[in-house]
C-alpha cells in the first residue's frame, strides 16, 4: 500500500497568497487577506504530508499487529483533524470555494474510515479480552501444575513445550507449540487437564484472531481509495491557491544576518549516567590510550546550530537555536557558545523531529539577540551559490567556518531503508561538525541545515530543506502546550506505546527506528550493563569504537527487545489500553501490555527532548545474561558532532 504524497510534500512550497479579495489594513493600504491565512496552513500541510509518508511506511511493517494499525489509524485520524481545522481558516472564500469544498468533504470520509476502521478493531479486541484473560490463567494454571516440592515426571516434556511457546516469536511458531503441547502423552490427570485447557483456549485465540484476519484483508485496498480521493482534493486545493511561502512571520529576523554572531557551537554531553560509566572505565583502565579514548567520550560531541529569534505569544520575543537531531540525540541539554568564544549558557531541548533530522533548542538563560536569521521565501534552485556556516574540526577542536559552493541538486533523494528523504545536494565542504549549522544564499538567508557529508564523494554535502526546518518549528511552538494538557499527554503516550508495540511485534524491526524510542534516562541507568553483555560481537565493537554512547542505547534496545522476546514477543491482541493511572506523572507514564505467552508486562515511557520514549520494561523472570541480538545492529549512521580519532578499544565485558 503506497500513499501519493509528493504534492502535499511539496505544498509548504505552493499555499501562500492566494488570488482573493483584499482587506483593509488599519495603517493604511490593502493586505491581501487570504494570503495570510493560507500561509497559515502551510506548516499543516506539511505535516499531514509528512503523516502519510510515515503511515505509508509503517502500513509495510506495522500493520500486521493490532497495536500498529492502530497507531496508524489514530495518527491520521489526528492529522486529518488538524488540517480540516486549519481549512475552516480559510472557509468563505468564494474563489476558492469549490477546492475547499471538495478538501473538506475528503477529509470528512476519511476521518469517518480512519474512525470505523479503528473502532472495529477496539470491539474486535475487547470481545476477545474474556478470551485473552482466559488463555492466560490456562498457561498460568498449566505452569503451576509442573511446580512444587513434588513435581510429576509428565513436567520434563510440559516445561519444554511451555518453554517453546514462551519463545515463539510469532503466530506460526506459538501454534507449532501448542500443538507441541497437544501431542504429548501425559499420565498425571491434573497436568493434563491443565494441559488440555490450555490447549483449548490457545486455539480458541488462533481461530478468532485468523477470523478477524479475514476480514481485515479489504482494508489496504478501501485505504487505497480513501487516499486517492483525499489526494486528488488536495491536488486541486494547491493548485488554486500557488505563491512563495512567507512561512516566516513570526519570526524577527534580519534582513541582512551576520552568520558569524548568528551561528553557534552546540557542545553536547552524555546523559550523566553515560558519563560517569564511561569515566568509571577511564578510572579502571591501565592502558593510557584506553583512559583517553574514555574521558574524550565522556567529554561528549559537539555539532553546529543557528539562532532563530520568535514572537512569543503573549508579546516579546524568545531565542531558539536549531539544529541537527543527530547533534543532541545522546544528551539532555547542550552548551552554547559564539563564534568570539562568548558563552550562551546551556540549552534544553525542546524537540526532537523523528521523522526529519532536526531539533530545536531553547536557552535557559536570557540572551541579548535582538533578531535571528530569515528564511529565503523561496526554496534552493539548481545552480545557486550557497554559503555553509559552521564548526567543523580542526586540529583536534572546533573552529568556526564558512565555505562557498552551489547547490548541485535541488531535490536530492535518499532512501534510508524505511522511507526516501529529500535534502538539498551541494558543493560547499562541511565536515563532522558542521552538523546543524546553516546553507544559506549570498544574502544570509536559510535555505536548509547541514546534515550528512557523503564520503567517497568530492564536495557532496546534504542539507535538510527549509520548509522541513519550518514545519519542525511549528509543532516546536505548539508541544509544551499540548503535553501540558492531560488528555493530550495520555493521548501521545498511547501513540508511542502502539508506535513501539507495532514495531517490535514484526518478525523483522526496524532497529534504527526501535533506536529512536529509547529514552536517554534509560541508557544511562542500562546501558554499560547491556553493552557489556554483547561486548564480544565484532558488529558491536566496531559501534563501541566509532560511538560508545550510541552503542550503549543499540545495547540497550537490544535488551529490551530479548525481555519482551521471553514472553514471546508483544501479543497481536495488544492495544495500550491498559494504563498505570496511579503511577501517571506529567513526564512518565506507565502501561500494562500484553506477551505473546499472555502474561502481563509494564513498560514504563518517559517524556523527553518533546516526545514519549521507552524507559523501562519489567521481566519478572530474569533475562539471559546474554541478550538475543536482532540479526542486524543498526549502522554507526551520522557521527555526534566532532569526535577525537578513536583507537580499537574492547568493549567491557559481562563478567
Amino acid at each position: 500500500m503506497r500513499l501519493r504524497t509528493s504534492t502535499l510534500a511539496a505544498a509548504c512550497i505552493a499555499l501562500s497568497s492566494c488570488k482573493v479579495p483584499p482587506s483593509k489594513d488599519p495603517r493604511g493600504g490593502e493586505t491581501p487577506r487570504m494570503a495570510t491565512t493560507c500561509a497559515s496552513v502551510t506548516g499543516h500541510l506539511v505535516s499531514f504530508g509528512e503523516a502519510l509518508e510515515m503511515a505509508s511506511a509503517d502500513a509495510k511493517t506495522r500493520g500486521v499487529t493490532y497495536a500498529g494499525r492502530l497507531e496508524l489509524l489514530l495518527s491520521f485520524e489526528a492529522a486529518l483533524v488538524e488540517l480540516d481545522g486549519e481549512l475552516e481558516a480559510i472557509r468563505g472564500n468564494r474563489e476558492l470555494e469549490p477546492q475547499l469544498a471538495a478538501a473538506r468533504a475528503a477529509l470528512d470520509k476519511s476521518v469517518t474510515f480512519a474512525r470505523d476502521e479503528r473502532a472495529t478493531i477496539e470491539k474486535h479486541v475487547k470481545g476477545l479480552g474474556p478470551l485473552a484473560k482466559e488463555t492466560q490463567q490456562a498457561w498460568t494454571a498449566l505452569r503451576n501444575a509442573c511446580e512444587g516440592k513434588r513435581v510429576p515426571a509428565d513436567c520434563a516434556g510440559v516445561r519444554e513445550a511451555v518453554g517453546k511457546f514462551d519463545a515463539a516469536d510469532t503466530p506460526a511458531e506459538h501454534d507449532r507449540a501448542v500443538a507441541d503441547l497437544a501431542s504429548r502423552r501425559l499420565l498425571t490427570p491434573r497436568v493434563a487437564r491443565a494441559r488440555d485447557r490450555a490447549v483449548a483456549a490457545s486455539k480458541a485465540v488462533q481461530a478468532a484472531l485468523s477470523s478477524r484476519s479475514e476480514a481485515a484483508a479489504p482494508m489496504p485496498a478501501r485505504w487505497a481509495s480513501i487516499q486517492k480521493e483525499l489526494s486528488g482534493a488536495m491536488d486541486g486545493l494547491v493548485e488554486a491557491c500557488k505563491g512563495e511561502s512567507p512561512a516566516t512571520a513570526q519570526l524577527v529576523a534580519a534582513s541582512r544576518p551576520d552568520p558569524r554572531k548568528l551561528t553557534v557551537l552546540v557542545h553536547v554531553k552524555p546523559p550523566a549516567g553515560v558519563e560517569r560509566a564511561l569515566l568509571s572505565l577511564a578510572a579502571a583502565s591501565t592502558d593510557e590510550d584506553e583512559r583517553a579514548f574514555y574521558k574524550a567520550r565522556a567529554e561528549g560531541a559537539f555539532g553546529s546550530g543557528f539562532v532563530l529569534v520568535k514572537k512569543a505569544e503573549k508579546g516579546g520575543t524568545e531565542v531558539l537555536v536549531v539544529t541537527n537531531r543527530h547533534v543532541i540525540d545522546l544528551g539532555d541539554r547542550a552548551a552554547l557558545e559564539l563564534a568570539d568564544g562568548t558563552s550562551l549558557g546551556v540549552a534544553d531541548v525542546v524537540y526532537s523531529n523523528p521523522n526529519h533530522d532536526l531539533a530545536v533548542l531553547r536557552p535557559t538563560k536570557t540572551l541579548p539577540m535582538a533578531e535571528g536569521f530569515a528564511f529565503a521565501r523561496s526554496p534552493a534552485k539548481d545552480q545557486q551559490i550557497v554559503i555553509a556556516t559552521g564548526f567543523p574540526g580542526l586540529v583536534g577542536r572546533p573552529s568556526y567556518q564558512t565555505t562557498r559552493g552551489y547547490v548541485s541538486n535541488e531535490s536530492f533523494k535518499l532512501d534510508d531503508g524505511d522511507r526516501p528523504l529529500t535534502y538539498l545536494q551541494h558543493t560547499a565542504p562541511i565536515d563532522s561538525g558542521s552538523s546543524g549549522g546553516p546553507l544559506t544564499d549570498e544574502a544570509g538567508l536559510v535555505l536548509g541545515v547541514n546534515t550528512l557529508k557523503v564520503t567517497g564523494r568530492d564536495s557532496v554535502g546534504l542539507a535538510v530543506p527549509s520548509r522541513f526546518v519550518l514545519d519542525t518549528l511549528r509543532i516546536a511552538g505548539t508541544i509544551e502546550s499540548r503535553h501540558a494538557s492531560a488528555p493530550d499527554r495520555h493521548k501521545s503516550a498511547r501513540l508511542a506505546c502502539l508506535a513501539f508495540i507495532g514495531e517490535l511485534g514484526v518478525a523483522e524491526p526496524r532497529m534504527p527506528v526501535l533506536e529512536q524510542m529509547i529514552s536517554n534516562h534509560l541508557v544511562g541507568t542500562s546501558g554499560l550493563e547491556a553493552a557489556s553483555a554483547l561486548g564480544g560481537e565484532e558488529a558491536f565493537e566496531n559501534l563501541w569504537n566509532s560511538d560508545s554512547v550510541r552503542a550503549m542505547r543499540v545495547a540497550t534496545l537490544v535488551q529490551v527487545r530479548s525481555a519482551f522476546m521471553l514472553g514471546g514477543g508483544p501479543s497481536v491482541l495488544e492495544t495500550c489500553d491498559d494504563l498505570d493511572a496511579a503511577s501517571a506523572r506529567p513526564d512518565v507514564m506507565r502501561y500494562h501490555v500484553r506477551l505473546g505467552n499472555f502474561e502481563m508486562r509494564d513498560v514504563a515511557l518517559r517524556w523527553e527532548h518533546g516526545r514519549w520514549k521507552v524507559d523501562g520494561f519489567e521481566a519478572t523472570r530474569a533475562a539471559p545474561l546474554k541478550p538475543r541480538s536482532p540479526k542486524k545492529l543498526p549502522p554507526p549512521g551520522p557521527p555526534s558532532g566532532s569526535r577525537p580519532p578513536a583507537r580499537k578499544v574492547t568493549p567491557p565485558r559481562a563478567k
